[in-house]
């Protein structure tokens, strides 16, 4: 019982806290900080060069390579095949979603990445170093999916490289 009280009273101040969240989890921490702590900044992120598009739009790219998976579950595909779909709010739940439906994380990854070598793109969009093998994709999507946790900020800026690759390339199927 004595649990389900402090759970309970947990949730409230929680919830009650939850307006100061546009302040920080800790809105209060910038004045107690050591004066020689700094926070570790993100790299600045450099505009990519415009490309002149070849053949079909990149998000129909993805869609046409997804179309040619017969072994990844039908259900993945149809809700998450698609740039505007995957983003840092939900690449965990096509994680958990999609992750126990055999091969088709592996090869969803590989229809949105090409499994090319994004890694300039990523530095130049500011990508953390330790989130670079995310955007080395040419042996297919890394299997430690906690390190998704680490990633998440930088999820939307390994996705447009995926994207941005696809203006000009094929996708891996040899759709252009």
């Amino acid at each position: 019982m004595k649990t389900l009280v402090y759970t309970s009273t947990f949730l409230i101040v929680l919830i009650q806290l939850t307006p100061i969240s546009s302040q920080g989890l800790f809105p209060l921490w910038q004045g107690f900080q050591h004066p020689g702590f700094q926070q570790p900044q993100s790299p600045a992120e450099v505009p990519l060069p415009p490309k002149r598009q070849k053949g079909r739009r990149p998000n129909e790219k993805l869609k046409a390579c997804c179309a040619k998976l017969p072994q990844a579950d039908p259900e993945c595909k149809q809700r998450f095949c698609d740039f505007s779909a995957l983003s840092s709010n939900t690449v965990l739940f096509f994680l958990s979603t999609c992750a126990p439906r055999g091969p088709t994380v592996g090869q969803m990854w590989d229809c949105a990445s090409s499994r090319a070598d994004h890694r300039p793109c990523c530095q130049a969009k500011g990508v953390q170093p330790g989130c670079m093998a995310y955007c080395e994709t040419t042996n297919g999507v890394p299997t430690d999916y906690l390190k998704y946790l680490a990633c998440l900020r930088d999820f939307d800026k390994i996705r447009e490289c995926f994207r941005y690759h696809l203006i000009d390339h094929p996708n891996i199927k040899g759709d252009l």
